[in-house]
């Protein structure tokens, strides 16, 4: 694997190659509890992506509930919130 530091973008394989960690339905959990929503009350889940950033792994998550676009970095090894926005439209 070649050598990663903090603006890496690991590609599909890469990714696929980084062991342990949660799966996206519970990164989308955590966003959603974060968020104190249902997964039903979501209109559109525009991205679920693994990524890694600043030395780690981490769930891209960006979704739509009524006129509110919420946008979460999760932690992808423990679950835990590190970014999250909510924005009006």
């Amino acid at each position: 694997m070649k050598n990663i530091n903090e603006s890496a973008k690991l590609n599909d394989q890469e990714l696929e190659n980084v062991v342990g960690g949660i799966s996206q339905d519970d990164a989308l959990a955590a966003a959603l509890k974060h968020a104190n929503l249902d997964k039903s009350q979501v209109e559109f889940i525009k991205r679920i992506e693994l990524d890694y950033e600043h030395g780690r792994k981490v769930y891209e998550i960006k979704f739509y509930q009524g006129r509110c676009e919420y946008e979460f970095d999760i932690d992808a090894d423990t679950g835990d919130v590190l970014k999250f926005e909510k924005d009006w439209d």
